[in-house]
């Protein structure tokens, strides 16, 4: 089973940049989609309708995501965050932010349920102007997380907003009082990981110095020593660990994020 989590940065702009066409070839069981940034009938008539298919650059097929079931949470917000989530199999439930724990009108928490996993579509507020909004939304994942974790297997991915340590991003020193390193969000990462969660990427690649956002600059410029981050992330419980078999970032120009991938035995 491969999961793919995906900030792109606007819906409109990566599909005009050659996402759908990734999407097909890549061929995950479930996308993970943050900041799609439209409101849902704009987000279907880009995926689906045939008025858009210009978008899509596939000769032999006209229904691109067939094969695909879309669930959207894109908010209420004209133009702002928002989540997408692309399933092979149908969920047998969705879950629409976290119950009585967490209500907003941004569309930032999804979960879909397939048969014993439950997999949560996150996309962590960024704390510059709304610091406290960000932690809030961070101790109620925590709760809703651990409440899920007694009964399934869960795979929690998204954007974080947050460098868990030093070695995911550069100019830790100068970050320290920034928000995406401050104390208290890297402990609230921490809070996560302490309800039976394991960081995938970091749980098979402890060493290795790998982000999931630098600028367009920087994507540009290879040379350009700019600022970057590891700050996308797929979480999954502890009892799953031993049946990852890959997780890794991939290097693709759909968006100023990475896509953070994990292969895992069905």
């Amino acid at each position: 089973m491969k999961i793919v989590t995906y900030n792109i940065n606007g819906i409109r702009a990566s599909l005009k940049l050659g996402l759908s066409e990734w999407i097909k070839d890549f061929d995950a069981d479930v996308y993970c989609f943050q900041e799609v940034r439209c409101n849902e009938t704009l987000a279907k008539e880009l995926l689906f309708q045939k008025s858009q298919m210009s978008l899509f650059d596939f000769e032999n097929d006209a229904e691109p995501l067939k094969a695909y079931t879309p669930i959207f949470n894109c908010g209420n917000v004209p133009g702002y965050a928002g989540t997408l989530t692309l399933s092979k199999v149908k969920p047998d439930r969705v879950l629409y932010d976290m119950g009585e724990l967490w209500k907003d009108n941004e569309g930032r928490t999804t979960t879909i349920f397939l048969g014993d996993m439950a997999v949560v579509n996150a996309y962590i507020p960024n704390g510059n102007s709304r610091l406290d909004f960000k932690m809030k939304y961070l101790e109620a994942l925590n709760k809703f997380l651990a409440e899920l974790n007694k009964s399934y297997n869960v795979v929690c991915v998204g954007d974080y907003n947050i460098a868990h340590n030093e070695i995911d991003l550069t100019n830790p020193k100068e970050c320290k009082t920034k928000s995406v390193f401050l104390p208290i969000e890297r402990q609230a990462f921490t809070d996560l990981l302490s309800v039976g969660l394991i960081d995938c990427f970091r749980q098979l690649n402890p060493n290795e110095v790998k982000y999931s956002w630098r600028s367009y600059r920087s994507r540009q410029d290879t040379s350009y020593n700019s600022w970057k981050y590891r700050i996308d992330y797929i979480l999954a419980s502890d009892s799953l660990k031993d049946k990852i078999v890959d997780c890794d970032i991939l290097d693709l120009d759909y968006s100023d994020h990475l896509p953070v991938v994990m292969e895992i035995k069905a």
